[in-house]
C-alpha cells in the first residue's frame, strides 16, 4: 500500500516537471518568434523610411535600389517607367505618411501605410493634395528588406495609367483621393508658365525654349549682304539688335534662320529665283519672321522686295 502511494507520488512529480519543461519550451519558443517578427518589422520600416526620402527627393536610381526587379511581382519595367513619370510630370512638395500595421507571412512582410501627399503638375501649375492606403509587400533578400509588390492607393507611380491598372485594390483604400487647388496660369507675373504660342502677348520674351522677363535690348534681323543676278537673289540675314534672337524662319524663300547673336550674320547665304516658269521675270518679296525677336517698328529692313 505504502509502496503504490509512493509510486504514484513519483509519476506525478514527473509529470509536473514534463509540464513545466514543454510549457518553458514554447513559451520562449514564442517569444523568440515575437522578437524575430519585431525585429523583421524594424527593418521594413526603416526600409520604407528610405523609399519615401528618395521619392520626395525625386531619386529615382536611390528608390529602385530598395525594390527587387527579380522578385518584383508585377511588371517591374512598368512600375520602374511610372516612377520616372512621376518625376517628369510632377514636383513632390510633401509626403506625410503613418504606418498602421506591418503583418508577418513567414518572412515576407506586409507594410500597411496610411498617406497624404501634395505635388504640383507641372504642365498647369495646380496644386494637388491626394490621400490613400496602402499595402506594401517586402521580402528578405540577400539579408536585406526589398519591395516586391504594391497594393490599394497609389503613393508611387500614379500618372502612368498603365501602372495604375495593375495595382490592385484592398480593403480600406481611399475612394476619392485626389483635390485639386486653382494653380498659377501664363500672365505677365507668371511668365514661366507660358509658351511659344501666349508669350509675347502676355508681355514676355520666348527665348526659344522659356518665356522670360525681356531683356534691357532685344534682337532685330535684317537682310545684308543682298546679291541679284538675272535669274536669283541671293542674301544673308545678321542681327543688328542687342539680344539674341531665337530660330525662326521667313516667307518668300526657303529655308530657317538660326538662333543669331547680336552682330553676327547668318553663316549661309539665302537665294531665290526671280524668273518665272515660263521665263519671264518676276516681282517679289521675302519677309522674316516678325514673331517675338524685332524691334523695328517700319518693317523695311526686314522686307526684301525684287
Amino acid at each position: 500500500m505504502k509502496l503504490n502511494c509512493i509510486v504514484k507520488l513519483c509519476l506525478s512529480l514527473i509529470l509536473v516537471c514534463l509540464f513545466t519543461t514543454i510549457g518553458f519550451c514554447a513559451s520562449s519558443y514564442d517569444r523568440e518568434l515575437i522578437v524575430q517578427d519585431k525585429t523583421r518589422a524594424m527593418q521594413v520600416e526603416s526600409v520604407f523610411k528610405e523609399l519615401m526620402a528618395a521619392y520626395e527627393d525625386e531619386d529615382a536610381r536611390t528608390f529602385l535600389d530598395y525594390v527587387s526587379d527579380d522578385r518584383f511581382r508585377q511588371d517591374y519595367i512598368t512600375f520602374t517607367d511610372a516612377l520616372y513619370s512621376d518625376f517628369r510630370n510632377y514636383e513632390i512638395h510633401q509626403v506625410e505618411y503613418w504606418i498602421d500595421r506591418v503583418v508577418p507571412d513567414n518572412v515576407k512582410q506586409f507594410l500597411y501605410v496610411q498617406w497624404e501627399k501634395r505635388y504640383e503638375n507641372l504642365d498647369d501649375g495646380r496644386q494637388t493634395t491626394q490621400k490613400g492606403f496602402s499595402r506594401f509587400l517586402f521580402d528578405e533578400v540577400d539579408g536585406d528588406y526589398l519591395l516586391i509588390e504594391l497594393a490599394g492607393n497609389h503613393l508611387f507611380g500614379g500618372s502612368l495609367q498603365e501602372w495604375v491598372e495593375e495595382v490592385p485594390p484592398i480593403s480600406g483604400q481611399e475612394a476619392t483621393v485626389v483635390a485639386q487647388e486653382e494653380g498659377d496660369v501664363c500672365d505677365s507675373t507668371h511668365l514661366n508658365l507660358c509658351d511659344g504660342s501666349n508669350c509675347s502677348s502676355n508681355g514676355g520674351y520666348w527665348d526659344g525654349s522659356t518665356c522670360t522677363t525681356p531683356p534691357a535690348g532685344a534682337p532685330d534681323l535684317e537682310f545684308t549682304n543682298i546679291f541679284q543676278t538675272s535669274m536669283e537673289i541671293s542674301f544673308q540675314v545678321i542681327n543688328t539688335g542687342t539680344a539674341a534672337s531665337v530660330a525662326t524662319g521667313f516667307s518668300g524663300a526657303s529655308g530657317e534662320i538660326p538662333p543669331l547673336s547680336p552682330g553676327q550674320t547668318t553663316p549661309l547665304s539665302y537665294s531665290t529665283s526671280i524668273i518665272a516658269i515660263t521665263g519671264a521675270p518676276v516681282n517679289g518679296q521675302v519677309v522674316i519672321d516678325p514673331d517675338y525677336f524685332t524691334n523695328d517698328s517700319d518693317r523695311s529692313n526686314n522686307t526684301l522686295n525684287y
